[in-house]
């Protein structure tokens, strides 16, 4: 069990990596895919059908930083894990994702 400082701090760091993945960065976009399925010792939130969204997002994005492990990604996280429904769920709230990443705002992180 997470505990309640625990959680709100890691909120706090969920809430920004979402601002930067809503912003267009291809990085953040995978980490928050990441944290959504549990990947942050299961910190909050959890929600794997949002997560599926965000790989989709990802995807379809055109960033040229897109490989192999996220096209791996997306058939462990959507596919495999995911009923037809809630798959058909993540499509929608990825259509939504990507209507609210501004326009050329798709883009790779900085290297690092």
């Amino acid at each position: 069990m997470v505990s309640a400082t625990a959680a709100s701090g890691s909120l706090a760091e969920y809430e920004a990596l979402e601002k930067s993945a809503k912003a267009g960065d291809y990085q953040a976009q995978r980490n928050v895919a990441y944290w959504l399925s549990g990947g942050y010792s299961g910190a909050p939130p959890l929600n794997p059908i949002l997560a599926c969204a965000w790989r989709i997002v990802i995807l379809e994005s055109g960033s040229t930083s897109v490989d192999s492990s996220d096209v791996s990604n997306k058939k462990l996280y959507c596919d495999r894990r995911l009923d037809a429904d809630a798959v058909k769920a993540a499509q929608a709230q990825a259509r939504t994702l990507q209507k609210a990443i501004p326009k050329g705002k798709r883009k790779a992180s900085a290297p690092q």
